[in-house]
């Protein structure tokens, strides 16, 4: 059985963009995994130390893992773009990979929190996320992912317009 997963992707060191596409083109070679559509890029400020601006983006995945499995699988490929987790929290990285939701289920254990515990306080999740899809209800607070940036105060997020990533492609009724 597969579920709808959103992954969020964050860069903000080296070819930022590059390493999106790079961490896209790995997700879509995933087995058991298809990428059903992505948002627009994102340049946002960062949340924790000084440092440069993180892009962003949202996929949207069809997904017959668990999501102990899929973790596994992010975290192998942020390692093999360069993430190198040496304790420094909120730090730069070259590659950041978050499983934001995972249908309308709750995951909680040691090692993963589904939602996000942070996804409803960050704008640079929300606004790709909402692009893809809008009326997904976050499944512990029980609102629209719409609602839940329109209730969130302004932060340093705004669309970019893309090099190499491509073209944003949302709901199926848009096309």
């Amino acid at each position: 059985m597969s579920t709808n997963v959103y992954v969020g992707l964050g860069s903000n060191e080296g070819d930022r963009e590059g390493r999106l596409v790079a961490a896209l083109e790995a997700l879509s070679r995933i087995d058991a995994v298809a990428v059903l559509r992505h948002s627009s890029l994102f340049e946002s400020a960062p949340v924790g130390p000084s440092q440069p601006p993180f892009l962003n983006a949202v996929v949207a995945l069809d997904c017959g893992l668990s999501p102990q499995r899929l973790l596994t699988i992010l975290q192998r490929i942020e390692h093999d773009l360069g993430r190198r987790r040496d304790g420094v929290r909120w730090g730069p990285r070259p590659i950041d990979l978050d499983i934001l939701l995972w249908g309308g289920e709750v995951v909680a254990d040691a090692n993963l929190q589904v939602p996000h515990l942070e996804l409803h306080k960050r704008r640079f999740a929300l606004e790709p996320l909402v692009e893809l899809a809008p009326d997904l209800k976050h499944p512990v607070l029980g609102v629209t992912v719409r609602d839940l940036l329109i209730r969130l105060a302004p932060q340093d997020v705004r669309r970019l317009s893309a090099t190499q990533w491509p073209e944003a492609r949302f709901l199926e009724h848009d096309s």
